[in-house]
């Protein structure tokens, strides 16, 4: 009975061991299945430092993440992507946290994507945030992504050459790496590397003023990245096409991409997308001056902002609805602002220290105020802001040679384009891709010198029979628009030839062109037509706007003055005769021969050192 019970006893032992067994076994393979799927929604979840992770697959991080099955490596590289997620939406504020928390982490491995991601995010954030330190982030996310990750090193190396040694490296040099980098990628048909390439040489672009290059490219992303990125993404380069038009002045246009961004982002909706349509929306009617729209885009625009953590959007929110309390007389809301301004730029200074709208803002809040003397001192810096801009516009003229480039860069995209399609490596796409580059080189020769043929060799603008030919193949301007023609004669130009000899003569040439170029808007023509006369044709805008441009273009020609190597001051003497039309100027030659002899209606007008003599035309 006894040895009956132990056997018993015994087979139900073993029994036992062997259904734990099972059961360890079978929770081995339900962990190791669980790992798996994981991993597989990892794959799928993570996606390129320039685009946005899925809305749904954001949402299921959360449950991800509490699993007990869920391993150190696979928690980081979830958390990682949530941050990611995070910063699409403009909280950056809880991205950050969760960044440094990863890289406190003791299981983060330093030679990961994980790391080399999380460094990079930061840099991005700071960068938003106008740190200097985002340089030092980027560099070393650039080092720890090199041969391994590529689009990390890819988005690092953007950020190192767009916002980094800025004042160190010359511009041209930027523009012509970023340019061999959208070579590069395009041979590899990398489409979501090439929209991201060219976003940035459109920030590189707008860093040195040339806003109407900027928007050429910004479009260009915009419209590449709606093939290929997630949709929250796909409205960062059409929010700074906005911004491009805005400063170059191109309202039109602007307000048709601001009626994109509100269609596109129906479907986005978020916090960040709002508050970048809400504010394209105040910053266009501020220009425009409807102040009543402005402020029902603003009474809109404050609904997302806390829930955006970018202080350089508060900082616009606050200067705006300023300038609706100078609408409203409100003298204790411009007080305030100003102190606190004030206090914040005493620390560290921001964006809109260098704005020019905000500087001269600043001119017209304290003349509001009744401060007279702070007026002046914010004018001295609003006009010493303006002459700086000057000088780094002509400093960047020589960037415009690289600039150039981008019709060579068109052509040269379109031929790559054909060349991807075929995917036939042999013999003779070596050939075809050789010829290719023959023609592209025989019809780059032949473009630079009918731009010779055309260009006055001494200013660079068109001479008088390519800048005639221009003028006439101006089309009619839209209702309630006009064309302009405004002929500048340098009424001192033989004076200073014989007074100072003929360098000098040429050296004042030279400066009243570039000042021309840089007064007037990119779709504007500009020509020399004689030794000392030069023509301005002004397509598609107000009448009063036109007159106010040349009176400007005037006014600037007034105040310019050079020292001879003598030591001697030379100004500039000039005098304007105007043409406005509702038409266009097929009959440009018969225009001109009017204006000369209607010369004798002209009036006197003084400006500094100079005599402007200014001829104002009817409609004919």
């Amino acid at each position: 009975m006894i040895a009956l019970m132990i056997r018993v006893t015994t087979l139900g032992l073993n029994t036992h061991i062997k259904m734990a067994f099972m059961l360890l076994l079978l929770s081995s393979c339900v962990s190791q299945v669980m790992a798996n799927e994981i991993d597989d929604f990892i794959h799928k979840a993570q996606v390129k430092t320039y685009d946005c992770p899925d809305d749904d697959d954001i949402a299921a991080i959360e449950p991800y993440l509490t699993l007990p099955q869920i391993s150190a490596r696979q928690f980081i590289e979830l958390t990682t992507i949530k941050a990611q997620g995070l910063i699409c939406i403009g909280q950056f504020s809880q991205a950050q946290n969760i960044l440094d928390a990863l890289l406190q982490d003791p299981n983060m491995q330093t030679n990961s994507r994980s790391y080399a991601s999380t460094i990079y995010q930061i840099g991005f954030i700071l960068d938003i945030q106008e740190d200097p330190k985002r340089c030092e982030y980027y560099a070393q996310a650039q080092l720890l992504a090199r041969d391994k990750f590529n689009d990390i090193f890819l988005s690092s190396q953007l950020g190192q050459i767009t916002v980094c040694e800025q004042n160190s490296q010359d511009v041209g040099l930027k523009l012509g790496q970023l340019y061999a980098l959208l070579e590069t990628f395009l041979l590899k048909n990398d489409e979501e590397s090439v929209a991201h390439i060219h976003n940035n040489i459109g920030l590189l672009y707008g860093s040195i003023g040339q806003n109407a290059l900027a928007a050429e490219q910004y479009d260009k992303a915009y419209k590449i990245g709606l093939k290929v990125y997630e949709e929250k993404n796909q409205l960062a380069p059409l929010f700074s096409l906005i911004s491009a038009y805005m400063g170059s002045g191109d309202f039109a246009n602007a307000k048709i991409a601001i009626d994109e961004l509100v269609k596109a982002n129906v479907k986005v909706n978020t916090p960040l997308t709002n508050s970048w349509l809400h504010y394209s929306q105040t910053r266009y009617f501020y220009q425009t001056g409807d102040y009543e729209l402005m402020r029902n885009s603003m009474w809109k625009w404050q609904f997302f902002l806390p829930q955006v953590s970018n202080k350089q959007m508060d900082s616009l929110f606050d200067w705006y609805s300023t300038i609706l309390c100078m609408v409203d007389h409100n003298r204790e809301c411009v007080e305030n602002f100003l102190t606190k301004r004030a206090e914040e730029d005493a620390i560290r200074p921001s964006r809109l220290a260098n704005n020019k709208d905000y500087l001269r803002f600043l001119v017209d809040a304290n003349l509001f105020l009744g401060d007279i003397a702070k007026s002046q001192q914010a004018f001295s810096r609003y006009a010493t802001s303006l002459s700086e801009k000057l000088r780094a516009q002509q400093s960047s003229a020589r960037v415009l040679g690289v600039a150039k480039l981008h019709g060579e860069i068109l052509t040269l995209e379109a031929d790559l384009a054909k060349v991807q399609k075929q995917h036939i490596y042999s013999l003779l796409i070596v050939l075809l891709v050789i010829g290719s580059l023959l023609v592209l080189v025989y019809f780059t020769l032949g473009r630079k010198y009918l731009r010779k043929l055309a260009t006055d060799s001494l200013t660079g603008l068109l001479n008088e029979q390519s800048v005639l030919a221009e003028i006439k193949r101006v089309k009619n301007p839209i209702e309630g628009k006009i064309n302009a023609l405004a002929v500048f004669d340098m009424t001192n130009f033989t004076e200073v030839n014989t007074q100072f000899g003929y360098w000098t003569g040429d050296e004042l040439l030279k400066r009243v062109a570039l000042c021309l170029t840089q007064v007037t808007r990119e779709r504007d023509i500009v020509g020399r037509l004689g030794a000392g006369q030069f023509i301005v044709c002004l397509k598609n805008i107000d009448d009063q706007t036109a007159k106010e441009l040349f009176e400007r273009i005037q006014n600037v020609l007034a105040d310019m003055a050079f020292d001879t190597d003598s030591g001697d001051k030379v100004n500039v003497n000039s005098s304007i005769n105007m043409y406005l039309a509702l038409g266009g100027f097929d009959d440009v030659e018969q225009v001109l021969e009017e204006m000369r002899q209607s010369y004798h209606r002209k009036s006197r007008v003084s400006h500094g050192n100079a005599v402007a003599t200014t001829t104002t035309y009817s409609y004919p």
